[in-house]
């Protein structure tokens, strides 16, 4: 007997919605996807509103296509490898046509909150703007993680008769021309905007207070993150386990290395060396922000004190600077509003989390595994709220088809008590680590999530790579396909090469060749490069590669 078709409401239909709405398809779900823009892919489509969050027309992606995708849907041959917003947005369109989404799609439409019925099944109802309400049995809130600017609490930001803005509303660089524009956070955003007003502000400071790892796009022609193999995640992940300060050790160690290779020594003046555990400190990605440093098209400046009237400011080193315009790229709070307060996973943050240095009174959802509800685990699931080392397109990808499998009833979800211990440990670890400093709440250990969302969407990874029979043949007789997923490049369509209950893809083995094979070819050239070059400033400027913004 066939199991009752469960419809589902998907809320918002960026990247993660997009990927849920096909996800709980494949499980048989009757799904309806909800958008109130126009468009689909949230962020990804330029949008010229100063109240409508939307990249750059000049942002480039700063992971790779091969990581930063869907696990079974990559982008176009000739695609480049950190490519433009806009062929992103051409690939999430591709991605709903390919697999038929867009009749499940209703675009224009706001929802504007979710309650429980207390009586029957416990439905949810979903009211809308302008329509009548909806119920459905299951909700995915795939809102995204970036619903509220955050913009720093200045002292006498009444006096600046200059303009504060946050960056959502950065837009097109021109409406800077010939200013003094002070950009204030030292993160991919406020790299990306510096590089959109070089050529346009009249002077240009960047305003940081904790410092922050700068790391090229690529290393050895290869991207940063793609260095980052199925093995060295299982054993840093078993490392930081059993060894929890020698692994960060190690690991800082690591990351400033690439880093020094790439750049050379930097600047103290800068003040751009972290206090803190990279683990908690910004690691931004940027192949032109050390070189406008240098040739001073970019001027680095402690943090803002104060607004002292007229269009001066006071820094925290005492320092005085006038500016036309300060661009705050502080980042975003999540918000869950649209559900009543018993079901809004942020509701009821913890005294250790609210008085925590770190926190930055940001919202801590308590979700099992960050992905579904403690309240209602049968019924109500989050997207985006996990943040580990991996494309965000795989990882919402991987998340949902969790999300599908417990629903169907072809996975399990631990005893209520245990979700909660979970939570209530998970709590602790995000509470010491914003001891001492910034914390995304959003943050999980990478191996053991994956571990768990292995084993929930039934993806067979640890099966055919483990030390069961499984493993043995696949190494027995895969041996070359065997090193390519331990050692080589980390790739999306990993995910869907093995079997087990989640849908198998059939191109997942020819995507993982390829995209190793490329690897290895750009790895040749790029040492056959360095071999060219003589002078120790070219080998100083390696790395150096001048990504356009």
């Amino acid at each position: 007997m066939k199991p009752p078709r469960h419809k589902v409401a998907v809320i918002g239909l960026g990247a993660g919605g997009i990927v849920a709405v096909k996800n709980l398809l494949e499980e048989g779900f009757d799904v309806v996807g909800f958008e109130r823009s126009s468009y689909i892919g949230g962020l990804w489509h330029f949008n010229e509103d100063e109240n409508t969050l939307s990249v750059l027309e000049s942002t480039t992606t700063n992971i790779s296509i091969d990581r930063g995708t869907f696990t079974d849907f990559p982008f176009p041959a000739g695609t480049p490898i950190h490519c433009a917003a806009k062929l992103v947005e051409d690939y999430l369109e591709a991605y709903a046509s390919h697999f038929n989404l867009r009749p499940h799609f209703r675009l224009s439409t706001t929802v504007r909150s979710v309650s429980r019925e207390d009586e029957g099944e416990g439905r949810w109802r979903l009211d809308f703007e302008g329509r009548p309400s909806e119920w459905f049995d299951k909700v995915v809130v795939a809102t995204g993680p970036h619903i509220k600017p955050v913009i720093p609490e200045f002292e006498g930001a009444d006096l600046f008769t200059g303009r504060l803005i946050h960056s959502k509303s950065f837009k097109k660089p021109e409406a800077f021309d010939g200013q003094k524009v002070v950009v204030v956070g030292l993160g991919n955003s406020g790299g990306d905007i510096v590089d959109a007003l070089i050529g346009h502000a009249s002077h240009i400071s960047l305003s940081h207070n904790g410092g922050a790892v700068i790391m090229p796009s690529l290393v050895n022609g290869v991207s940063v993150a793609d260095s980052i193999s199925y093995r060295s995640l299982y054993l840093g992940g078993l490392v930081s386990a059993l060894f929890p300060k020698q692994s960060e050790r190690l690991f800082d160690e690591a990351v400033h290395s690439i880093s020094r290779d790439a750049f050379g020594e930097l600047d103290p003046s800068w003040g751009l060396d972290p206090t803190r555990s990279l683990k908690t400190a910004n690691v931004v990605l940027s192949d032109t922000l050390i070189a406008n440093f240098r040739s001073k098209a970019v001027k680095p400046i402690v943090g803002i004190r104060r607004f002292i009237g007229g269009r001066k400011m006071e820094l925290t080193s005492g320092e005085v600077i006038e500016a036309d315009a300060v661009i705050c790229c502080t980042g975003y709070n999540n918000d869950f509003s649209l559900l009543e307060k018993e079901f809004d996973p942020a509701s009821n943050p913890s005294p250790s989390w609210v008085n925590a240095p770190g926190s930055k009174n940001r919202p801590c959802p308590r979700l099992y595994q960050n992905v579904f509800s403690l309240k209602a685990p049968d019924s109500l699931a989050f997207l985006s709220c996990v943040f580990l080392l991996h494309g965000a397109f795989c990882l919402v990808d991987i998340a949902s088809m969790c999300i599908a499998q417990v629903w169907s009833g072809r996975a399990s979800l631990p005893p209520a008590p245990e979700m909660q211990r979970w939570m209530d440990r998970h709590e602790k670890m995000l509470c010491r680590a914003a001891q001492t400093g910034p914390v995304l709440p959003a943050s999980v250990p990478a191996g053991d999530w994956l571990t768990w969302a292995d084993k929930t969407a039934g993806m067979g990874a640890a099966e055919h790579l483990g030390w069961g029979w499984k493993g043995w043949r696949f190494w027995w007789r895969e041996r070359g396909l065997w090193r390519l997923v331990m050692d080589g490049p980390s790739t999306a369509a990993f995910w869907r090469l093995f079997p087990g209950r989640r849908k198998c893809w059939d191109g997942a083995r020819a995507e993982i060749i390829r995209i190793n094979e490329e690897a290895e070819r750009k790895r040749a050239q790029s040492s056959w490069r360095m071999g060219e070059a003589q002078a120790p400033s070219e080998v100083a400027d390696f790395g150096l590669f001048n990504k356009q913004h």
